[in-house]
């Protein structure tokens, strides 16, 4: 049987308003000055009502650099490690700056990961590892009914492990 005791989402999550937050219409060029200052590695994207509708992390903006492995019509490129794991892959001299360069200024809302999933802030931390598990996510927008006010990252769910194993 689980511990009454168990931690809500609520208590671990970091409220919204420690997120920095950029356009969907800012450059990528743009998210790298708040990103370099983002405590929290990611920053949220707000539309023009300023609602939160993604996130920008560092994983986004690489991945949008390189458009073999964007995002096409139907989700994430076909190009995938599995795909070249028996061709050679080439990269040219030069390659690496010159994209930096020419995509800088695509719009963020190109290159965010929008937010699908979310998770209630009264839900046990145990159910929010299962989502994020099953959904491949670092982290989780939290809600209270319909407003976004939280973000569970990784970071809060490992060192509240570490806490229950190092506890004794």
């Amino acid at each position: 049987m689980a511990n009454q005791g168990e931690r809500k989402v609520k208590e671990l999550m970091i409220p919204i308003e420690d997120y920095g937050t950029i356009s969907t219409e800012g450059s990528i060029k743009d998210a790298f000055g708040l990103l370099a200052e983002a405590v929290h590695k990611a920053v949220l994207v707000v539309d023009e009502k300023n609602e939160p509708v993604g996130q920008l992390s560092y994983r986004d903006v690489l991945i949008g650099l390189e458009p073999k492995y964007g995002r096409g019509l139907w989700g994430y490129s076909w190009f995938t490690r599995e795909t070249f794991k028996d061709y050679p892959v080439f990269y040219y001299e030069g390659e690496f700056s010159g994209r930096c360069k020419t995509e800088a200024e695509k719009k963020v809302k190109e290159i965010m990961s929008p937010i699908k999933v979310t998770i209630d802030e009264n839900v046990s931390l145990a159910e929010a590892v299962h989502v994020m598990v099953t959904h491949n996510l670092g982290r989780l927008p939290v809600m209270r009914g319909d407003k976004l006010v939280g973000m569970l990252r990784l970071m809060e769910v490992f060192d509240e492990m570490k806490k229950v194993i190092t506890a004794g």
